[in-house]
Parts: C-alpha cells; structure tokens; sequence
C-alpha cells in the first residue's frame, strides 16, 4: 500500500471545496476532488481512495444516497466516509446505519476534520492489515457477504458466538493463551461454517454463516462447559449463542442493513446472556423493531438528553377510601424519536450500559423538582415519585438530589425516591448514607415492584423505606382471589408491620380496585384511574378537583 494517502473531497460549493481541498494537500494527503454524487462515484470506483469526505447536500446524488450505493458495491463497500451535515440533519441516523466513520457539522472545523481524517485511515488500514487470531476473517468480509445477499434478497441464517466472561479471560490470560482459545473456539465452529469460514466480529464475540438445514441440536455442544489446557493451568469456559434468520424482504427487517442488524444482534446476545451464561437464542421476528430502537438510542441518547428531547408524563396515585389525587409518579419518554415514541424500557438499559445513567437522572431530577414546585402550590400535600436505577444508585444521584434539596428545603416531604426490589441488594453503606439524609429531611424512599426481587427483610428494616408498590403481575388476576390475592394479602400485612404504606400498580379495572382496597391497600394507581398525562393536564385536573 503506497505511503501517499488519498482522500476524495465531495463538495457542491467550490470555494468551499477548494478550502477543504487545500488544507488535506498542505497535511500531505493526495487529494480527488468531486462537486456531485454520481462523478464521487465513479471516481470511487476507479481509484479507490482510503477516504471520502462528502457533504450531505450534493446534486445528482445526495451525501447520503451516494454512502448507500457504495455500500451497496462489494469492491467498494469498506470504503471509510467522513458525512459533512448540517446540525440537527434527521438524516444523520441513517448515515450512522450505514457505518459512517464520522459525522461533523457544518461548517467545518478544519482542525477536527483533519483529525477525523487522520484516525479514519489509521483505523482503516490497521484493519485491513492486522492479521486475526486464531484463523478468523474479518467482519467486513462478512458484512461485503451480507450486502451481497441483501441485493439478491436471498434469505440467510447467522449463527454469533459470544465467549462468556470474556473481559476476564483476556485480562487473566497471556497473549499466546488467548490466541489458542480462540484456535478452539475456531475448531468448534468450523463444522457448522459455510464453506468453513468463521468471522470475528468484536472482542469475544464471533459471527458464521450457517451451513443448510442445520438444527438447534446440532449447536448443542456449543451449551457446554469447556476445558482447555493452556500451558501450565486449566481453564474451564463457555458460550453463549444467538441464531438469526435474515429475511431481506422483510419490511422490519429490511431498515436494518446486514452490519447494523448484526451489531444490534451481537449487543442483545452480549446482555442477554449477562449473568445467564450458556444461553442459546433464537431472534424472532417481533425482535426486530425492538433491536432497531436500541439501536437508535445507542447512537442518539446522549444528544438528546443534552437537546432536551426527552419529556416526562405523570400518572396519578389515589387514594382508595375516596378516589382523590394523592400524588403521581413520574414516567420518562422519548416521543420524538424518528423510529416512533420509546419508553424507558428501551434507552434506560442503553444509558446504564453507555454511562449514561446518571446524567439522566440529573435531568429528570432537574425537571422533577421544577414539577413539584408547580404540583405542591395546587395542593400542599402532593408527593411526587420518580425512579432511580440501580446504576444511579451507585453514582452519587441521591447526594445530588440532597444538595438540590437543601436550597428548597420545604419540597423534601413532597419528593419520593422509587428503588426496585432488585436494586437494593447491591447498595453500598455511601449510598445507605445517602438515602438516610434525604429521609432525614422528609423525603421518602418507596420500594417499587415490589415482590419479585430479591431484597431481605433486612434491607427494607434498614433502609426504613415508607412506601412499598406492590408489583402489577400480582395484581392482573387479582379479581379470581386466588395465589395473587393471597400474595398481596401478605405484602400488604409485612408492610403494614414495618409502618408502610401499600400502593398497587397497575389497577386497570373497576374490580381489581375493589379487591386492592379490601385487602388493605390505601392506595392505587393504573389506566382504571388514570393513564400518564402531561404536567399541564394533571395541573388542570387538580385545580377543577
């Protein structure tokens, strides 16, 4: 590969692509130069160059249709893409889809652009020319195979493996170790390879195309435990597999191109498995639209809680004896997402995995006090409730809520902090702490889902929560008066003996809120009452009650 690099510059504006074009040469890169879509093409496809640089708005063939169609080319499908776009382009997500190498926003910094530049095609020829271990090919030669077999529509079965615990194992073991654990993993899947070809596809994790007719019997081995002699030690290990059917035709699937399907399939095999490890999987089609939101929300979180985009809704909690408007708890939501309205159960697991988690607890909690300013001067006693995840729990959320706290002190008994069962087992004596200062100040703490987690008598007696939310799958079939009406019978006595009160979640009919309240639930909340409304709406509602 020859030292001088070449970059095609692709820019409708010719002074503006003469500027961009002058500063690449001065950094010493060899520069084409294009001002439409259709001669970028072209001049890809002739030359190859180790970068293109393109506007978003170009004639004949725009910066994006212009990255689809050299996807779409085999020879040229890993060609890296720096997108030129203007902020806030909606487009943007669809080059991101596409394996854009960056996106940056005009007009253009040309330090960081040459930056860009300089990392794209380091980036690119380290992966062009690294060799792999253990024999496996590399996945662009799996995602050039995949784009193949998206233009002939031709249906296709992907097997991806996961090594469990591989962060450990890569960590524990020496260089030369890992490279023969991999040559086993290797060995294991070859047989079930077309044409015995085997791709990595990120660390820990590999990816085949299946061999015809092959069945869930024949990836059972893989479900087992393994030892492998590694010089002096022997190391047991085991993988997890996911198994997907590629039917391009498919409209859910057909938004999704082979390397974005792929990517999304290997992060749900990655969690899925968390904690579960020896997990056979197998994606079906109603997955599909789940992936492609978790992907969005991969890419677009981080901006859109620093743009303001999300919003929370607020569900009323009453009080059984006489229906009234006790309180609410608030719900986050994502309504302007381009793949449709997401609720938290889609980007609050991507947040805790990108690290994000807290800094979306500081916006709600921003926003949360903003509310209850407005709620407590309609009705004094008015508690608002919100969620904290485990993660957030464990990243000083509660302390920032008592340092915010203190400077409106009179808003602490209106506040209630919502943990789930499941998260209280992981608390820390730092976050203990915390959670005593803010009860000290009136603010109380409410145990929600309460009954299908794992936390002990002890925790709840430690802790001295004030609230416990009975779970909404004990209250479905309540109504039968059967194994869930005695279920919550005896919550409702435990927390009755602890000095809690008991707040049923999803009551969505007349009789499940008539069994709730005869078996000591003071209060409710679900659609039978009322469903989420917007902090303008409740206002409303509490200044007609």
């Amino acid at each position: 590969m020859s030292d001088l690099q070449t970059v095609l510059c692709v820019e409708g504006d010719d002074t503006t692509r003469q500027l961009l074009c002058e500063e690449l040469q001065f950094a010493g890169y060899r520069v084409l130069e294009a001002d439409n879509g259709r001669s970028a093409l072209a001049l890809i496809r002739s030359e190859r160059p180790e970068l293109v640089i393109s506007d978003m708005a170009l004639a004949q063939l725009d910066g994006l249709a212009l990255l689809e169609a050299v996807r779409a080319d085999a020879g040229i499908a890993d060609t890296p893409f720096i997108l030129l776009t203007a902020p806030g382009d909606s487009r943007q997500q669809r080059g991101r889809e596409l394996a854009v190498a960056q996106l940056l926003d005009k007009p253009v910094d040309l330090d960081l652009l040459l930056a860009a530049v300089a990392s794209c095609i380091r980036h690119a020829r380290h992966a062009s020319a690294a060799p792999l271990a253990g024999g496996f090919l590399h996945r662009l030669q799996l995602q050039q195979r995949l784009q193949l077999e998206q233009r002939g529509r031709q249906p296709v079965r992907v097997a991806l493996l996961k090594l469990d615990s591989y962060l450990a194992l890569s960590m524990r073991l020496r260089p030369q170790e890992l490279q023969q654990l991999q040559q086993a993993l290797h060995a294991r899947l070859q047989p079930l390879a077309e044409h015995g070809q085997v791709y990595s596809w990120s660390d820990g994790c590999w990816a085949l195309i299946e061999l015809p007719h092959l069945s869930e019997g024949d990836f059972d081995q893989l479900q087992q435990r393994y030892s492998i002699a590694l010089g002096s030690i022997s190391l047991n290990y085991t993988t997890s597999v996911l198994r997907l059917q590629i039917d391009w035709p498919q409209a859910d699937q057909y938004r999704l191109d082979g390397a974005t399907l792929l990517e999304a399939s290997a992060l749900h095999l990655n969690f899925a498995s968390a904690g579960n490890p020896r997990r056979l999987l197998q994606l079906q089609a109603a997955d599909y639209p789940a992936l492609q939101a978790a992907r969005y929300a991969e890419h677009n979180l981080a901006e859109a809680i620093r743009n303001g985009e999300l919003e929370l809704l607020f569900q009323p909690r009453v009080a059984l004896a006489n229906r009234r408007i006790v309180g609410a708890e608030a719900l986050l939501r994502w309504p302007g997402a381009t793949v449709g309205a997401l609720s938290p159960g889609f980007f609050v697991p991507v947040a805790e995995r990108m690290g994000l988690a807290a800094e979306l607890d500081r916006w709600v909690i921003s926003r949360i006090l903003a509310a209850a300013r407005q709620l407590v001067a309609q009705q004094a006693d008015f508690v608002l409730s919100f969620n904290l995840s485990g993660q957030s729990l464990d990243a000083d959320v509660p302390a920032y809520l008592y340092q915010l706290l203190q400077q409106q002190p009179d808003l602490a008994a209106n506040i209630e902090i919502e943990v789930t069962e499941t998260s209280m087992a992981t608390l820390n004596a730092g976050v203990e702490q915390a959670i005593a200062n803010l009860r000290e100040m009136g603010t109380r703490l409410a145990v929600d889902d309460f009954g299908v987690g794992y936390a002990s008598l002890s925790y709840l007696k430690r802790l001295r929560a004030g609230v416990i939310k009975i779970d909404r799958s004990f209250v479905t079939d309540i109504a039968r008066r059967g194994i869930d009406a005695q279920i919550v019978q005896g919550l409702v006595g435990l927390a009755q003996a602890l000095g809690c009160s008991v707040v049923a979640e999803g009551v969505e009919t007349a009789e499940q809120a008539d069994c709730v309240r005869e078996l000591g639930c003071q209060y409710a909340q679900g659609y039978h009452f009322y469903r989420p409304m917007l902090l303008a709406e409740l206002l409303h509602g509490l200044a007609a009650a």
